[in-house]
């Protein structure tokens, strides 16, 4: 996971003229959906979170278990884009961060270092389209309910004698409320 904290520019360096910061990236293992409701939640995240990128990292040994890869296809959540050779940053202070270190590429001897270890594959997650369609009619329904639900009354009646009154407004909710459901 990265850190939320915005970074601060060397002193010794003249600022630049433009900082740019992209999308949040997310790094998730097979581990984080063994609990109840990891599933649902990333869901959420996926759904309410569209610009950031959600990457699954496994390998030969730390796999999906059959129950989170079912809920995974019940639940809409894809696989977009699968890509090899990633392996975990050599590095302290790099925890769930991944290198990718092609086979016949020149590079520097820390991140050879890396290729000793267990190789990842990093699987892009998204959410299926329809399953997306579906989201927005349910939250699109939901909001219209509320605003319904929750407007106020154009007119107050609460007619009171001495401090005491009925509120006429809600008498009348409460009477069509009883006559709809007889």
């Amino acid at each position: 996971m990265m850190s939320e904290e915005v970074p601060r520019w060397p002193d010794s360096l003249p600022l630049p003229a433009k900082v740019t910061f992209g999308p949040r990236r997310v790094h998730l293992l097979p581990a984080d959906f063994e609990s109840e409701g990891a599933v649902s939640d990333i869901i959420h995240d996926l759904y309410w979170f569209p610009d950031d990128h959600y990457y699954l990292f496994y390998s030969d040994t730390l796999k999906l278990t059959s129950e989170a890869a079912t809920k995974f296809e019940e639940s809409g959540v894809v696989l977009t884009e699968i890509e090899s050779y990633f392996y975990e940053h050599p590095k302290p202070g790099y925890e769930r961060d991944f290198i990718q270190i092609l086979p016949n590429g020149d590079y520097p001897a820390w991140r050879k270092e890396a290729t000793d270890g267990q190789m990842f594959w990093r699987a892009s997650l998204a959410l299926d389209s329809a399953v997306r369609r579906d989201m927005d009619f349910n939250e699109t329904a939901a909001r219209t309910r509320d605003a319904i639900t929750d407007s106020e009354d154009v007119v107050d009646v609460k007619p009171n004698f001495f401090g005491i009154g009925v509120n006429l407004n809600s008498a009348w909710r409460k009477f069509l409320a009883w006559f709809k459901s007889r």
